[in-house]
Formats: structure tokens, C-alpha cells, sequence
């Protein structure tokens, strides 16, 4: 598509409410591997939040944006990279402020 930048997705579509979920992954996950591959995906659908591995040895994970490219994002973090095998995410609604862009901590 001419004159369209690289991930320069659209949020106008059915779904696109704003929402905010905090996520709890757990599985066979190398942190920073596991972790670099959230912050890329996350980079590629525009959204907000954070990302870090807890002592427990799961990853939080807070996201903002709409509510189909925050799907999206479960989506991948429900695949992972090839070597990650996930298996339980738990999400629930966050009500703190998400600031703007994304960072790993």
C-alpha cells in the first residue's frame, strides 16, 4: 500500500474499544527471550504498557489500547516464540494509568 508506513494499523474496526488488562503468563518461558518477543509484538500493534518476569518466575504483563489489537497481543503471547511453551495466561481489567508507549522492567 502506497503512501502507508510499516505497522501503521488502523483502530477504527469493530472491537476497537479502549481497554486495559493485566496478564499473568505462566509456562516454560525465558524471561528475556520470552520478554523481547512481548515488547516486539507489542511495538507492532501500537500498544501501551509494560512488561517485566517476576521472582515467581512469571510474567506480568499490562496492556492499553483496543480492545482487537490487545487480542492480538494475547494472541501472540498465547503462541510465544518457538521456545516457549505457555501454558495458563490469566487476565483481569487493570484500573491504574498506563502511560504512552512500551517498556520492558
Amino acid at each position: 500500500m502506497a503512501g502507508r508506513a510499516l505497522n501503521d494499523y488502523s483502530t477504527a474496526v469493530e472491537g476497537g474499544a479502549p481497554v486495559q488488562l493485566r496478564y499473568l503468563i505462566e509456562g516454560r518461558l525465558d524471561g528475556p527471550g520470552y520478554l523481547a518477543f512481548v515488547a516486539d509484538r507489542a511495538g507492532w500493534l501500537a500498544i501501551d504498557g509494560w512488561a517485566r518476569q517476576r521472582a515467581d518466575g512469571r510474567i506480568e504483563l499490562v496492556a492499553a489500547g483496543p480492545e482487537a489489537m490487545i487480542g492480538a497481543l494475547e494472541m501472540a503471547c498465547t503462541l510465544g516464540p518457538l521456545d516457549a511453551l505457555i501454558e495458563r495466561i490469566e487476565a483481569v481489567e487493570e484500573p491504574g494509568v498506563v502511560s504512552a508507549g512500551f517498556e520492558l522492567r
